[in-house]
């Protein structure tokens, strides 16, 4: 019925915990030697926590729109980011759940469009803002009579510098102090999604003069690094991140940007605490789906590199994926492939609403009710997931991955790796002949996903669908 949900009647209250390009490894829970995250620890050791789960893009906006609309990036239209993106034509998560009473709101890092378009009653923004909407954090820092210091020298060394801003001023206390304005005012009879977005730990890198979770640079092990990585077609980077290397900075100062970028982990994370403290306090945790997630990953020293760019790698497309619900969700880790397309049906078909057909993502609820005593049903993940940037198409599977390129309208490159054997992406097998026959069954697929998720945005969702009684005749 469609007013029931997949695990009983009332409707549970949706929590979206998004952090910004962080890498799936920088958490305590996924097995990092240093970086402390306990909340979120307990989150995963409560619930469902996806170890294969990919962003279809490392770019943020489109990332950000692709989980709130369940669509690829070559359907919703949005492949940049943009402060004048028109969202309009969208069909969003919180616009079906408004209609479905729920009260919505997002605060932190929005970067969707505007927020009201998108479906939000309730915005703070502290990043993201594009025209029209104001940054209430930019704002609150003013009035403080707060601010950053000049930046130039720190954006050549990963943006990394120790801010002129107290804890207590910084954005992650400041988001999650909105966020619990909003579950203060907001009508405890009606239930609510609340998108909790944190702008970081993406550059800026910095960190509080007063920064209660340091991190001893010398105590950092830094990833293997090649100069292979330079031989790939598609790690040029934006302006100045395409000096955020070890071969430009050194070791030194890129073991100080891991020290800042963990250290902001570890402040999200404390913020995570004190939101879902209070979602216990006042007893409405135990009816709310919790999700952490990000919207893409982070070099974070893989490759002597700090930041991002526009290639495949998959630290950059890699992303927590953790859904817990009280007493509802089984405690398990899932090792199958799932997708940032598949977050808006499941939250769906767990809030028993109907999907609308525009979603191109498969719900995953089975596997996160998990016992069929709680709703769960045997569940198969993915035979492959997909990223895309502009003229890049990327099909990965559990073994392999391919991405083809083109440049001026014709195929210009092509790239395989053999993720078993090769698990860092090094060695290009495209064109080989004894790779062939993997070569080829993953262009087919890559070719069959795009046929199957073409939806042209002029002739709306379900254009395809049985035509009505009065065209029956003529459709014969």
């Amino acid at each position: 019925m469609k007013n029931e949900t997949a695990a009983g009647k009332r409707k549970p209250n949706i929590l979206l915990i998004m952090t910004d390009q962080h890498r799936f490894d920088c958490l305590g829970c996924h097995g990092h030697p240093l970086v402390k995250t306990p909340h979120i620890d307990r989150l995963a050791a409560a619930g469902v926590d996806f170890q294969r789960c990919y962003a279809q893009s490392a770019i943020c906006m489109p990332s950000r729109l692709t989980a709130l609309t369940g669509q690829y990036l070559h359907t919703h239209g949005i492949q940049h980011n943009s402060r004048q993106v028109d969202v309009s034509h969208l069909t969003t998560l919180p616009q079906v759940l408004k209609q479905q009473g729920y009260q919505t709101a997002a605060v932190g890092k929005t970067h969707v469009g505007r927020s009201d378009e998108v479906g939000f009653d309730y915005a703070r923004i502290c990043a993201g803002a594009v025209v029209g909407e104001t940054n209430q954090y930019n704002q609150y820092l003013a009035d403080l009579g707060l601010s950053e210091p000049d930046r130039d020298q720190a954006m050549k060394a990963y943006d990394a510098y120790v801010s002129a801003i107290p804890y207590e001023h910084t954005n992650e206390v400041w988001t999650a102090n909105q966020a619990l304005e909003f579950l203060n005012q907001r009508n405890a009879e009606q239930p609510f999604m609340l998108w909790l977005t944190f702008e970081r730990p993406h550059a800026p890198t910095c960190v509080p003069p007063d920064n209660p979770f340091p991190y001893d640079p010398e105590a950092i092990t830094l990833p293997p690094y090649d100069e292979r990585f330079y031989t790939k077609p598609d790690t040029r980077r934006p302006g100045c991140e395409n000096s955020w290397n070890v071969f430009n900075t050194g070791e030194k100062v890129l073991r100080q940007a891991l020290a800042n970028y963990y250290s902001l982990i570890s402040m999200i994370d404390d913020q995570i605490g004190r939101v879902l403290g209070h979602l216990e306090e006042t007893g409405a945790l135990e009816n709310t789906v919790v999700i952490f997630t990000a919207d893409h990953g982070d070099f974070a020293g893989a490759y002597g590199q700090f930041g991002k760019n526009t290639s495949t790698f998959d630290v950059l497309y890699r992303v927590p994926f953790i859904w817990s619900w009280p007493g509802r969700t089984g405690r398990e880790r899932s090792y199958e492939l799932v997708e940032l397309t598949d977050f808006m049906p499941t939250v769906l078909e767990l809030a028993g609403i109907d999907c609308p057909a525009s979603v191109q993502g498969r719900s995953i609820a089975p596997a996160i009710l998990g016992s069929p005593t709680r709703g769960g049903l045997p569940w198969d993940g993915k035979d492959a997931v997909f990223f895309e940037t502009p003229y890049v198409k990327t099909v990965r599977t559990k073994t392999h991955k391919l991405s083809l390129g083109h440049k001026g309208g014709r195929r210009s490159w092509g790239q395989l790796y053999d993720l078993a054997r090769d698990p860092w992406e090094l060695e290009n097998l495209f064109d080989r002949p004894e790779h062939q026959w993997v070569q080829q069954r993953l262009e087919r697929r890559l070719l069959e996903w795009f046929i199957e998720t073409d939806q042209p945005q002029e002739a709306g969702a379900g254009w395809n669908e049985t035509p009505p009684e009065w065209c029956e005749g003529a459709a014969r």
